[in-house]
């Protein structure tokens, strides 16, 4: 009988497929498909979390003891055969980096058992580091000796001045803008505080973010520490956001007020980051949909 299949037409070997699919006894499915509606000749889980297609959930609960800050490289690579391994894509890699880091994806490193037992460095963009953190917990789970991350990434390590190798290295500065979807990540992780500065509009979008209406480095400092007194542990980073332009000296005294916890800024504007989150919003919307199917038959 199957052996003449192919002379079939389609419909008639759709049909015969949706035929048989519906002849299926209920209860010889597996259990995870029993209490899956059926939508035309497959099924689909039409109660898939919200949450976790957004991404509007808050996400954190990183190990603070993972977090290695710029000024203890120094100590880190006097342990005996301590690696930095550069998660960055090759391109930035080879651009700039740190003297002696290898480059290596973080989820490449745990099929690399000559890694187990040495003291490891986690460096990362210093704008979406939060998996970094995650991968730091990981790694410790499943037998990694000593895993750490460099608290900043890279971006950090050009703000405190430290020497790079390779091609030309950003400015620390240049280093350390975000665009509106970096933005918003740093949003979303719990061990990252954005700050944002006379913008009502960019506040909105961001309801988790702390607002203060004086750009004065004296108010971003003020922020900064009334979160180091309302939430203990792991400061990974401060986000800077403003309506306009930052100057490069502005930087500065921003980073002198929130030190030693590294800054990143963002002066896209809050329609850029409205645009970013529109699309972003479509986006989700079709996931939570899920994919079309075609009828039965």
């Amino acid at each position: 009988m199957y052996k003449n299949y192919h002379r079939l037409p389609l419909a008639a070997l759709l049909a015969a497929c949706c035929m048989g699919a519906v002849a299926q006894n209920h209860s010889e499915l597996p259990p995870i498909l029993k209490d899956m509606p059926q939508s035309g000749s497959m099924c689909r889980n039409e109660r898939l979390p919200g949450a976790a297609l957004s991404g509007h959930a808050r996400q954190g609960g990183v190990e603070a003891s993972c977090a290695l800050p710029v000024s203890g490289i120094g100590s880190f690579l006097q342990k005996g055969r301590a690696a930095v391994i550069d998660t960055r894509q090759e391109v930035d890699f080879a651009q700039f980096h740190m003297p002696n880091a290898m480059r290596m994806d973080a989820a490449t490193i745990r099929s690399k058992e000559y890694l187990r037992d040495k003291p490891l460095l986690l460096v990362g963009d210093g704008k979406s580091d939060r998996d970094l953190y995650a991968h730091c917990g990981q790694l410790r789970s499943q037998g990694f000796r000593s895993v750490q991350v460099l608290t900043g990434g890279i971006a950090g390590y050009l703000a405190a001045g430290s020497t790079v190798s390779g091609r030309t290295a950003p400015s620390a500065f240049e280093a350390a803008q975000l665009d509106p979807a970096q933005l918003w990540a740093q949003s979303q992780f719990v061990e990252s505080l954005v700050v944002v500065v006379n913008s009502p509009a960019t506040a909105e979008l961001l309801p988790l973010a702390s607002r203060v209406a004086d750009a004065g480095a004296q108010a971003i400092g003020s922020a900064v520490e009334r979160r180091r007194r309302e939430r203990k542990g792991l400061l990974a980073n401060v986000t800077v956001a403003i309506e306009g332009p930052m100057t490069e000296e502005s930087f500065r005294q921003y980073s002198q007020a929130v030190a030693p916890t590294p800054l990143l800024v963002y002066a896209g504007g809050s329609v850029a980051l409205k645009t970013f989150l529109r699309s972003q919003e479509a986006a989700w919307a079709a996931m939570a949909r899920g994919p079309k199917q075609p009828r039965c038959g």
